[in-house]
Parts: structure tokens; C-alpha cells; sequence
């Protein structure tokens, strides 16, 4: 006869006649659990369908009957057929692994190596690699903005959409012949600002607002004016006259300083 551990389901050859009407305390010895067998649990057949087959420690293996009762073997579960067929599936998946492998390409091999390599094998550090390529790429296009605009000036408009300067106000253009007096016009102090604005460059440049500070001896600002130029752009070589009248100018009036500013 059979008796099989309610927990696992291992089934044990048993003497029938051990088993009083009362029942007998078995110990199963593939998961140690204890429990009471009666002549009612006894069966010729296993009475457990839904049981998946598994391997026992060892064959060998025997039940710990209480109360006298005889140590029995335990009922084989693993097929030879099923565990032959599951080697023999493995056997073909690793030779169709190796075959496919010698049909990836050279590249593509180099590739898989160097991201497993870094670390990109996984998606956290696949992120964390972009982040950092962003962040360098936004440093080297912030660093050489200038630069970048000079050769490409439609990338002014990216730069200024985002809010960065990427232009310097008047590149190219150069000041020429600046002279500056005073002088009283209706007993009004005035200070006249005469000179050029060349074009050095070997392009058309468009001309922006000049701002005229008027310094102290400490090069602290007294005054600052701004003149909205008389032509918009200059070719390569041009120039244009500047003039300037400030009212009624500071006393302490000891430098003049022009420069161009993006906008009015």
C-alpha cells in the first residue's frame, strides 16, 4: 500500500498492517512534516492528479514512522524519459545560441562588449550615460556660443529662445577719429561727441545702439546717453559719421566711453 505526505505529496510504500484503526504518527522525510495516517489514507494508487513530478534528495531516502512503525522508501517522481528530453532541449538551445552568435556581425559584437563593459546593459545607467552626454554637449555649446553664432547665425535664434547672449552687440565694427568739447549754446553747457563707426569686418554687419557713459577721474558714471544709429547695417570697409550732443553735462566730466548695447 501507499500512504503520501499531505504537504508535499510524497508518496511512501507502507505495510498496511502497521497502521492501527487509531491511526499512526508518520514523519515525512523529504519535507520533515509530521502527520497522522490512518488505514483510510492508505491507497493502491496515487490519488493525487494535480501533483507535479520533482526530484527527491536521494532515492535512498526513507520515512521516519513513529511508534514502531518501519521505515519505507520513497516512490521515484522523475521520469529518465522526461529528464533525457529536458537535457537533449538544452543540448539544441546552447548549439542554436552559438550559431546565431557567429552570425552577428563584427560591429555589432564590438558594441555589445563595450556597453557591457560600461555598464549599459542596464537601462538605469543607459539614462544616467545620456544625462551626462547631454549635460557635456549643453557646456560646449554654452562655452562656445559665440563662436558657434559666427558660423552659423541662424543658431542666434536657438540661443536667444532659451534665453542665453550668444551675439556680441557690434562685432566687427570699430570706433574712429572719436573727438569730444564743450561748448555754450543760449548760455546752455553742452558737450559735443563727433567721430566714425568703421566696419572691420569682412561682412555686413548691422549696427546697433551706441550708449555714451560720461566718467569721473574715478571712472565712476555721471551720465549715460543712448543714440539709436542712422543706418542699420554696414558693409565690409564702410563707415558712418557719429555725432552727439549731451545738455548740460556733469562738471566732473573727465572720460568718455562709447560701446554698443543690444538694444534701445
Amino acid at each position: 500500500m501507499r500512504i503520501y505526505c499531505p504537504k508535499c505529496k510524497t508518496g511512501y510504500e507502507i505495510d498496511g498492517d502497521l497502521i492501527p484503526e487509531e491511526g499512526k504518527k508518520l514523519r515525512c522525510s523529504y519535507c520533515q512534516t509530521v502527520f497522522t495516517a490512518t488505514k483510510a489514507d492508505l491507497r493502491e494508487e496515487p490519488n493525487f492528479p494535480e501533483l507535479k513530478k520533482q526530484a527527491k534528495p536521494d532515492e535512498s531516502e526513507t520515512a521516519e514512522v513513529t511508534d514502531g512503525a518501519t521505515d519505507t522508501t520513497p516512490e521515484k517522481t522523475v521520469d529518465d524519459e522526461v529528464m533525457k528530453g529536458i537535457f537533449q532541449r538544452l543540448s539544441t538551445q546552447t548549439e542554436n545560441l552559438f550559431e546565431a552568435e557567429k552570425k552577428v556581425p563584427l560591429g555589432k559584437k564590438i558594441i555589445s562588449k563595450v556597453k557591457r563593459s560600461l555598464g549599459l546593459k542596464h537601462k538605469v545607467n543607459r539614462y544616467l550615460s545620456l544625462a551626462a552626454i547631454v549635460a557635456f554637449l549643453g557646456l560646449i555649446l554654452y562655452n562656445y556660443r559665440f563662436d558657434i553664432v559666427r558660423t552659423l547665425p541662424f543658431m542666434n535664434n536657438i540661443y536667444a529662445a532659451v534665453g542665453v547672449r550668444a551675439k556680441i552687440p557690434g562685432e566687427g565694427l570699430a570706433f574712429q577719429n572719436i573727438v569730444w568739447k564743450d561748448f555754450e549754446d543760449d548760455y546752455v553747457r553742452q558737450l559735443e561727441i563727433k567721430g566714425f563707426i568703421v566696419n572691420n569686418s569682412g561682412r555686413e554687419v548691422a549696427v546697433p545702439v551706441l550708449r555714451v557713459d560720461m566718467l569721473d577721474k574715478d571712472t565712476k558714471s555721471l551720465q549715460v546717453l543712448d543714440q539709436k544709429p542712422s543706418v542699420k547695417t554696414l558693409q565690409p570697409g564702410g563707415r558712418v559719421a557719429v555725432s552727439m550732443i549731451v545738455k548740460k553735462p556733469s562738471p566732473l566730466t573727465k572720460y568718455v566711453y562709447m560701446t554698443f548695447i543690444d538694444k534701445y
